[in-house]
């Protein structure tokens, strides 16, 4: 299903800016490691950049989403297992500089990856800070080195040694890659389930001894709940 699955986000009847295949595993490996969930059609509308996919049938619609959501349950189960990998459509280049290419599959893998990134960094930004904010960002600029994203290469330069040559950078990235996927589907798995176990505010309430009782008894506060 993989390759028709391919086939389809590659059609030039997708909307334009569709992800590849390579790039949706990126996107997806951001999905299933933020902090907070994201609901299923949510996140398929960014596949196809928020454009009609023109399905041909219903049936059609069905198998594809279908595939898309078989493809986020690989990426979750592996976060989960704490085994995170590079999808098999990824090929880490050697030398690490000829993963700046525009053929690079880890390029378009780190593309999908940043818009992921990108399109849930304030939900990272409330959830982190200090020491854990830097770890974060170490392990998101080793993911996103070889991206063809403006965006990316500008967050790269942010945090790194400029005084230090590309080439040294890239395999520093290409290194370091593993290590920045386990680091970020950690943290992010641990956020979120703290987010999903979080124990819901129950405010105190403060009553005059002459407002009427918040059990709805009808009686004053004094005469009724404030001595329970």
């Amino acid at each position: 299903m993989k390759k028709k699955l391919a086939k389809f986000l590659a059609s030039d009847k997708r909307p334009e800016g569709t992800m590849s295949l390579t790039e949706l595993y990126g996107f997806l490996f951001a999905i299933c490691a933020a902090p907070e969930p994201v609901q299923t059609q949510e996140w398929i509308e960014v596949v196809f950049n928020g454009g009609d996919p023109r399905y041909k049938s219903e049936d059609k619609k069905v198998k594809i989403e279908a595939a898309l959501v078989s493809a986020f349950e690989e990426v979750s189960e592996q976060i989960h297992s704490d085994q995170p990998l590079l999808p098999k459509c990824c090929k880490v280049l050697s030398p690490p500089m000829e993963n700046f290419e525009e053929i690079s599959s880890l390029a378009y893998w780190a593309d999908g990856f940043f818009d992921g990134y990108d399109w849930l960094s304030d939900v990272w930004h409330s959830s982190i800070k200090g020491d854990l904010r830097v770890t974060v960002n170490s392990a998101v600029t080793s993911m996103v080195y070889f991206s063809h994203r403006e965006g990316a290469r500008e967050f790269c330069a942010k945090s790194l040694n400029q005084h230090l040559s590309k080439a040294h950078w890239a395999q520093v990235s290409v290194d370091k890659l593993p290590s920045a996927m386990a680091t970020y589907a950690r943290i992010g798995r641990t956020l979120a389930h703290t987010f999903t176990h979080k124990e819901p505010v129950v405010k105190e309430i403060k009553l005059g001894r002459n407002e009427p009782c918040y059990c709805g008894s009808g009686l004053k506060y004094k005469r009724c709940c404030m001595n329970a």
